[in-house]
């Protein structure tokens, strides 16, 4: 008997796993993908089984059922539209996410085993949840699971890391339960891979040449505690706050008054960001974000804060203006109805707002736990890639990260640098009278 594929240890710990949700890899080259293809062909004698392989786009796709085709053929595998088909009825079906309708379109749906490849090319855990939710199964004597393959890159990096509980740098395999459900993280890397190491050994000269050492220590040693995105557009700036300092906790000084920047979408997210100045430093004291509510929510919550806010403070983008078709009122004017004042925020091209936040983020500090989530999508907000091309556009991806990044675009474009001192004695003063009839 020939045989033509034999899984390595961290392979075999991976086809091993009973947990749920089987997270592999973290690094480039530890053999994901031929475990993820070897993963499902255990239940391939079962007619009704039925089993679902996602990949970032067409290209992918593409590379991976040409590869499962060199496996699947002596299983008598036949490839048949976007479906793999067995004797005995077995269906392995393949899509890819750059379908308009990706996470709806398997809605309803039943797949006892699931992969996806490159997880954290999903930018969102509620997109991989819609995925999840067909993972389920009827038929008897199959477990439903999910197998997902990562390297520690991509604009889902951190709610992947946070999900499996991963650490910074991953030597051990990592279980955790969420919701009751059993979640598994094996780490393999190129050393673990010796099949590749011994076919493509300028493969690891390639690893160990890469001049990005985030990037390096990510690929080659399978590290987490980067940004975990290429084309990041604050990477520099980022750093740099956080070794001068300027991330840190208890910024909030409430003898100042509050200005707030926001990002006031529609049906997607909005973001607060609020601001207090001082001897030509701004502070980032909190930030808000939350989908699915109207203005006269937007304004509770400011209310509830208990921030005493600067007169004339707050800010939003241009869009603000525009009236609505059913009204004919603007948001702003719906706004002003409801107590807050919006200024306008200068309107600039989304590349000379990126150049102003660079410039400006040397006066800048952020509250490293109010504004915990702000750090996460700036961390994240990255240019957008050309698949076809195989380079970055010249513009950012369009994401959840993308709210926290305009909101603070808004911040850098508008020209408030001497803020109302006369304003904040006022605040300071009436603190101090409120203490003494205390």
């Amino acid at each position: 008997m020939v045989i033509k594929w034999k899984p390595q240890d961290k392979q075999k710990l991976a086809l091993m796993s009973n947990a749920n949700e089987i997270l592999f890899g973290g690094a480039r080259g530890g053999g994901k993908t031929d475990a993820g293809l070897a993963w499902l062909m255990y239940d391939l004698a079962n007619p009704k089984y039925r089993a679902l392989v996602i990949r970032r786009n067409a290209t992918d796709l593409s590379d991976w059922i040409d590869r499962a085709k060199e496996m699947y053929i002596d299983a008598g595998g036949r490839f048949v539209g976007d479906t793999f088909i067995f004797p005995e009825g077995a269906r392995i079906r393949t899509g890819h996410l750059a379908d308009k309708d990706a996470y709806q379109k398997y809605q309803g749906h039943e797949y006892q085993k699931m992969v996806i490849e490159e997880l954290t090319h999903i930018s969102r855990s509620k997109d991989y949840e819609k995925l999840l939710g067909s993972c389920r199964s009827t038929v008897e004597g199959i477990k439903p699971q999910i197998f997902c393959t990562t390297n520690p890159d991509g604009a889902g990096h951190e709610w992947v890391k946070d999900r499996w509980a991963i650490p910074d740098n991953p030597t051990d395999i990592v279980t955790t339960f969420v919701k009751g459900r059993k979640l598994t993280f094996i780490p393999s890397s190129v050393h673990d891979n010796q099949i590749l190491l011994d076919a493509d050994p300028d493969y690891l000269v390639y690893l160990k040449s890469i001049e990005d050492e985030e990037l390096k220590r990510a690929w080659l040693e399978g590290s987490w505690e980067g940004f975990g995105v290429e084309g990041a557009y604050y990477k520099t700036q980022i750093q740099k706050a956080e070794e001068d300092g300027r991330v840190v906790d208890g910024l909030y000084d409430p003898m100042l008054p509050v200005y707030t920047w926001n990002d006031l979408g529609i049906s997607d997210a909005f973001s607060i960001g609020y601001f207090q100045y001082s001897h030509n430093k701004w502070a980032l004291i909190d930030y808000d974000e939350f989908e699915g509510e109207g203005l006269k929510d937007v304004i509770n919550r400011m209310s509830e804060k208990g921030y005493t806010y600067a007169e004339d403070g707050h800010y939003a983008p241009h869009d603000i203006e525009v009236r609505e078709l059913g009204t004919g009122v603007s948001r702003k004017e719906t706004a002003s109805g409801l107590g807050v004042d919006y200024n306008v925020a200068p309107r600039l091209s989304i590349s000379d707002g990126i150049d102003a936040v660079r410039m400006r983020f040397a006066t800048l500090w952020i509250d490293k736990t109010k504004c915990a989530e702000f750090l996460k999508r700036i961390k994240r907000y990255h240019k957008e890639f050309d698949e076809k091309r195989g380079v970055f556009k010249d513009k950012p991806a369009h994401d959840e990260n993308s709210h926290g990044a305009d909101m603070l675009r808004y911040w850098a474009v508008s020209k408030v640098y001497e803020p109302n001192l006369e304003q904040a004695r006022r605040i300071q003063k009436n603190r101090q009278r409120k203490r003494s009839m205390a």
